[in-house]
């Protein structure tokens, strides 16, 4: 029995449907990550908990490769540990210095916060990023990527070798679950309803949403916005800020209903500039029949294709976003044709799709 261990951060539950998956074809499964122990206990997942600090700080993250090292010495020969999110990543090759029992695989879920904005200080950064990156390719069996520009980008920089890298788009979304969980019947409201969903931060393009609602608001155009999400410490946009918009834009705050809110709306906005990978909220926005506007960025551009099952739209534009706003609100047809497009659309990425090309890359590694 092959021995896999999905190491990840604070959302690492997101791993939990995949390693049912690699349970039912004959896995033995681990989970490794900084949440909390109960959604694993409740589906019967093997859990261990170790500790990261999110932000830059040499004593923790040196403390934290220690704290991996020991784990990953405990792991019988040939396991397969498996680490998704930038600092595991990029912890998980150092701590594997030298030992022989694992075998070290990584997903790519995009490139972050310093390949979203130009400036000289995430130029800086990129040059130490990409060091780092090559010292530890030697450390790396195999590196999954979400979508092409993230591995083109490697391949140009020398970060890896052609042959220990793939693209896998997205990490896979139960297409047949999540429609299921989108069929129930919810009263819509008369007005055509955008809906941005997603952790409230700058990158994430909240702050011209809310614009683009005020723009659509401005010229006459009645419609119904709904924010969804969690305030974040880190680059989080203020309840002092959202509420200025409250006129035109109602927000709702962290919610766990979200094929609900889904299944009320009519279209679904993105309006990001983070380096995504595959953003997990298209493909669910997409299974659950909706119309999608998003930035014409790596990853988002995978999931739609301009005029077939939604918009694309230029970064940091409130104009541009409010235009196919406004395209798609007076055009009912247009919102119906691209909803039934997406569900096509994301058949590409269903999960069943994800794991039987990590089962071959896993197996592709073990025998080298």
């Amino acid at each position: 029995m092959i021995k896999l261990i999905f190491l990840g951060t604070e959302d690492v539950s997101a791993r939990i449907e995949i390693s049912k998956f690699f349970q039912d074809i004959g896995y033995e499964i681990e989970i490794i990550g900084t949440e909390k122990e109960d959604k694993f206990l409740k589906n019967n997942i093997k859990y261990r908990k170790y500790n990261l600090n999110r932000e830059l700080n040499i004593i923790d993250d040196i403390k934290t490769i220690f704290e991996l090292r020991k784990l990953l010495k405990s792991f019988p020969n040939n396991t397969i540990i498996h680490a998704f999110d930038t600092k595991p990543t990029m912890y998980l090759p150092i701590a594997s210095i030298g030992l022989k029992n694992i075998k070290v695989v990584r997903t790519i879920t995009g490139m972050g916060r310093i390949f979203s904005e130009d400036n000289i200080k995430n130029k800086i950064l990129r040059s130490i990023y990409n060091i780092i990156q090559k010292t530890i390719s030697k450390n790396i069996d195999f590196t999954i990527f979400q979508n092409e520009d993230d591995y083109n980008y490697f391949i140009k920089n020398k970060l890896i070798s052609p042959e220990k890298g793939e693209i896998v788009k997205s990490s896979g979304l139960n297409i047949e679950k999540f429609e299921l969980l989108c069929r129930e019947e919810v009263q819509k409201k008369d007005k055509t309803t955008f809906i941005l969903i997603s952790r409230i931060v700058k990158e994430k393009g909240i702050l011209y949403y809310l614009e683009a609602a005020k723009i659509c608001y401005e010229k006459g155009y009645d419609y119904n916005f709904l924010l969804v999400g969690q305030l974040d410490t880190d680059g989080s946009i203020t309840k002092e800020i959202l509420d200025s918009y409250s006129k035109y834009v109602n927000y709702l705050g962290r919610r766990e209903d979200v094929p609900k809110l889904l299944k009320q709306s009519d279209v679904f906005v993105l309006p990001t500039y983070y380096r995504e990978g595959v953003p997990r909220v298209l493909l669910e926005a997409s299974a659950c029949g909706k119309a999608i506007i998003t930035t014409n960025m790596p990853g988002c551009k995978d999931v739609v294709i301009d005029e077939y099952n939604g918009k694309l739209v230029n970064i940091k534009d409130s104009k541009d976003l409010s235009d196919k706003m406004i395209y798609l609100g007076e055009n009912k047809d247009k919102i119906e044709k691209f909803g039934q497009n997406a569900k096509k659309k994301v058949k590409e990425f269903d999960i069943r799709k994800v794991v039987s090309k990590y089962n071959i890359i896993y197996r592709r590694v073990l025998k080298d």
